[in-house]
């Protein structure tokens, strides 16, 4: 009965995000996707426009980090520098910017259909392929963002066995978004000593790009708006303190602590085994990804994505029988998450500011637990080789 189940979810994970392409491509781009409420500005792939856009900017002496003239919506370019090497090198133009949505369509749709083969129950399969064809997941497909590109990247690094490549992998994303540094630093943490140096060396090589690159750090700051729709993250909510009086802001305030303060104690404790699973990587390195990037700044809701790769985890969790309701919490918010603005942008930004935070609240307390045990090993594993030294100087 899996069987067919994840088969019958299979076709659909692909069908569905085909057929609405085809719809889109031979009608109207804007009333195909609004139909399944999918905000869309009205031209195909505009994320990737903004970078072969930024392109001609530069052939004609300009700076797209600062002005974009060539932009459909003349969008300063908010990526890193890279991206203009690259497109050229690659022949990516205008002309053949649908070619690239639709391979970083088919990318995404690759990793999600590799945890459902990995899921062993129906329930699994179904729960995602919901939240991986949920409205996020398709913002991120109309708009072409480059996010599902670096959603591959981090995806390969965590199911590869090349202890060479898997760093790699993480190093790429981060050069080219900078975010997904979070996964080159998850990944040093998990691994045995002896095999830290290389994710340490990259993680340090990756410090160094980004210091060479401050000024266009900060254009891509500034050059990426701060909104409080259709986006997540500390900044947005700091965004949105502009609306509220002070009543409103005590009674936020005391409600963010009472969520963090319960999460906090009904913290799961997951066994070591689970943990350094497959599926504990992935929710290692890709709860990573999604702390950090909401902790530091303002995200549009399509980043959402890299939420989807945390699932299988949280429903390992909801087959045992003291960590059920903590999994099923989980999953429940992640796809209120990746659905909130299914009402339109204004109506679901409550249920996304609750439920984004809610999803940052639970996974904060796993990696402090995990850092405090990292810790304490590291502390014994030292006095230990110390305690070793001492004696031999003794004996000798």
């Amino acid at each position: 009965m899996v069987r067919g189940i994840r088969l019958m979810s299979l076709a659909c994970l692909w069908l569905v995000p085909a057929l609405l392409l085809w719809m889109a491509f031979s009608s109207d781009w804007t009333m195909v996707w609004e139909k399944v409420r999918v905000p869309s500005w009205g031209v195909s792939f505009m994320d990737i426009r903004s970078i072969t856009s930024g392109v001609r900017t530069v052939r004609e002496g300009g700076d797209p980090l600062i002005a974009n003239a060539h932009d459909p919506y003349h969008r300063p370019l908010n990526y890193p520098r890279i991206w203009l090497f690259l497109f050229p090198a690659l022949g990516i133009t205008d002309a053949n910017v649908w070619i690239v949505g639709l391979l970083f369509c088919a990318l995404y749709l690759v990793c999600i259909s590799w945890l459902m083969f990995r899921c062993d129950s129906g329930f699994g399969v179904v729960t995602l392929l919901v939240a991986g064809l949920s409205l996020a997941p398709l913002l991120s497909i109309e708009r072409g963002n480059t996010d599902l590109l670096i959603f591959a990247f981090i995806f390969l690094g965590c199911v590869t066995a090349n202890k060479y490549l898997e760093p790699g992998a993480f190093f790429a994303a981060a050069v080219l978004k900078v975010f997904p540094f979070a996964a080159l630093i998850a990944d040093g943490f998990r691994r045995p000593n002896k095999e830290r140096t290389v994710p340490i060396v990259l993680s340090g090589l990756a410090i160094a790009v980004f210091a060479w690159q401050w000024r266009d750090l900060k254009a891509i700051r500034h050059a990426t708006p701060m909104s409080v729709y259709l986006s997540f993250g500390t900044l947005s909510l700091r965004a949105q303190t502009a609306y509220m009086n002070w009543k409103l802001m005590a009674g936020t305030c005391a409600a963010a602590a009472l969520i963090a303060g319960i999460a906090w104690f009904t913290r799961p404790s997951i066994e070591e085994s689970l943990w350094n699973s497959k599926f504990g990587k992935l929710f290692s390195i890709f709860g990573a990804v999604y702390v950090f990037a909401f902790a530091i700044g303002s995200n549009w809701d399509y980043r959402l994505i890299f939420l989807v790769p945390t699932l299988p985890l949280a429903l390992e969790l909801t087959r045992s029988a003291r960590h059920r309701r903590w999994g099923v919490i989980y999953i429940a918010s992640v796809i209120a998450a990746e659905n909130s603005f299914f009402f339109g942008v204004y109506q679901g930004i409550p249920v996304g500011d609750l439920s984004t935070f809610v999803i940052f609240a639970m996974i904060l307390p796993i990696f402090l637990q995990q850092a405090r045990n990292f810790l304490l090993s590291a502390g014994l594993a030292f006095q230990s080789s110390t305690g070793l030294a001492a004696s031999h100087d003794k004996v000798a």
